[in-house]
């Protein structure tokens, strides 16, 4: 999991532990509060001090999810939280016919085309494509930053193209075979099974509090 998301991750299972050790009653919002009205200052708080106050609002031990989720290197667990807000994830299967993947995510720069991440295991990462390259042409014809992706439907998966890019001021010219979009594995969705009492668990966790 990249570390840019996984601290959104833990304070969503974090704040539902809190929710179902108080039945409802105090949230994650509820030890942010805590921690500002007792901390907040120069000083701050250290992570031990964090975890003090969490267990004081939560009334109850968060030992093992301090162990598993912060300190160790575990699959993160969902089921708690799922199983309290009523929700589920279904397995999704890749679109059909598949659309053409290059592998890459990019920006549009003020006019230009640039790479902003490059898949590990994606055709971009294995021909080459580096992040800030600037994205100039495909098969020797222009490509504007706002229609890459209507010059990329014109190809199908295994298409070989030759990319040309701009890396720090230097014309490169790169050989891709494109990929098939993979699409979405999973769906997170209302499980149809919820009952009324995860749906007002579910409202009291999309409302934000004043």
């Amino acid at each position: 999991m990249s570390y840019y998301s996984k601290g959104a991750v833990l304070g969503f299972v974090l704040d539902a532990k809190i929710r179902k050790a108080t039945a409802g009653a105090k949230s994650l919002d509820d030890v942010m509060r805590a921690a500002y009205q007792k901390f907040s200052g120069s000083r701050g708080y250290t992570p031990d001090e964090f975890r003090a106050v969490a267990e004081q609002v939560a009334g109850v031990s968060l030992a093992s999810f301090w162990d598993t989720a912060i300190e160790g290197t575990a699959e993160i667990a969902y089921s708690e939280a799922f199983d309290l807000l009523g929700l589920r994830f279904r397995p999704v299967a890749p679109p059909q016919p598949a659309r053409v993947w290059l592998g890459a995510t990019t920006r549009n720069d003020a006019g230009r085309l640039v790479v902003t991440q490059v898949r590990r295991d994606g055709p971009a990462a294995a021909a080459g494509l580096n992040v800030d390259d600037e994205i100039l042409a495909i098969d020797d014809f222009r490509v504007r930053a706002d229609q890459l992706v209507q010059r990329l439907d014109q190809y199908k998966p295994g298409d070989r193209v030759r990319l040309l890019v701009a890396r720090r001021d230097q014309l490169m010219p790169i050989e891709l075979e494109l990929g098939a979009e993979p699409g979405r594995q999973w769906r997170l969705e209302v499980d149809p099974a919820a009952t009324e009492t995860h749906q007002r668990q579910r409202d009291r966790w999309l409302k934000p509090q004043a």
